[in-house]
């Protein structure tokens, strides 16, 4: 008897597989847009921007080294960074909540969120 490569037990699996992977990927592809950028340096509140679409350039200093971050109407990126790997610079723009940038030699955290905090929120 012949053995058949692909049985229909293999198909059902690829199936729901791929049903899986396309339900998580349109889940997890966009979010809400963010209203302001948040930017820590260490564990402290550096500045906070609004992404308002007005597009400036704005340098974070730090002991260690700068950051040069662009905003503009489609987020925030980092241009260029004073360490020796740049995964800040290759991370790309974010525009939605819940979205970071994080320079780990600098110690710099780059994070989208919420618009106004209050003493409840934030």
């Amino acid at each position: 008897m012949k053995r058949r490569w692909i049985t229909r037990a293999d198909l059902w699996v690829i199936g729901a597989l791929l049903l899986a992977s396309l339900s998580l990927f349109f889940l997890l592809r966009e979010g809400e847009r963010g209203e302001r950028v948040s930017v820590f340096v260490g564990n402290e509140l550096y500045a906070e921007f609004p992404l308002d679409g007005e597009k400036v350039t704005h340098t974070v200093n730090t002991e260690r080294g700068a950051l040069l971050l662009s905003f503009d109407g489609e987020g925030v990126c980092v241009l260029h960074a004073d360490c020796p790997d740049d995964v800040c610079v290759r991370t790309g723009k974010i525009a939605h909540k819940g979205e970071s940038i994080v320079c780990v030699p600098l110690g710099v955290c780059i994070t989208v969120g919420e618009g106004v905090l209050d003493g409840v929120t934030g």
